[in-house]
């Protein structure tokens, strides 16, 4: 037993020493002080999960802002992957697909002292997909539905945790150069 202790109790000190530990939370509030959501309502599930996930990168998600994250696709499919000997499918592929892209309104002054609205990509138009495979039992059906409905938003909740990675390393390759 003791031996066990020791050996647990030494595996965590080279973890410690070796500078390993979770990743936590993006702190994107040094290139990306506010943002302004369009394309999809703040009050949609895809709007609260991206406010969501947003705010706690520490991006404060404004009504009007010169910063746009353009939502221009957020759409689910499924396809059936194999069937059984009678014709039924008994697995399948869920997808899930995300279209951005990040806009900076610039407004400019021309002689007549006009204001103009000037548009420019920081982040061009990008995607994001998340595939999950799922077995399905006409037995279970309500089951499986809600194993459908769960893996949808495990989809959902993977996109943006990787759209906060992509906007924090592409503004940060951008502000490099």
């Amino acid at each position: 037993m003791k031996k066990i202790k020791l050996t647990l109790l030494l595996i965590s000190f080279l973890l410690i020493s070796c500078g390993f530990h979770l990743r936590g939370t993006q702190d994107l509030s040094a290139v990306l002080p506010e943002v302004q959501i369009q394309g999809t309502n703040k009050y949609s599930e895809l709007g609260r999960e991206l406010i969501h996930t947003l705010t706690n990168a520490k991006v404060n998600v404004m009504d009007e802002s010169d910063v746009l994250l353009s939502i221009s696709q957020d759409s689910f499919s499924k396809r059936v992957l194999s069937l059984d000997s009678a014709g039924q499918a008994n697995q399948y592929e869920l997808s899930y697909r995300l279209n951005f892209s990040l806009i900076k309104k610039i407004k400019s002054e021309n002689k007549e002292a006009n204001e103009q609205l000037k548009v420019t990509e920081l982040i061009p138009a990008q995607s994001i997909t998340e595939k999950r495979e799922y077995l399905f039992d006409a037995n279970l059906v309500l089951a499986k539905a809600d194993e459908e409905n769960r893996l949808n938003n495990d989809m959902r909740k993977a996109a943006m945790l990787q759209l906060v990675r992509r906007l924090m390393f592409l503004l940060k390759s951008n502000a490099s150069k």
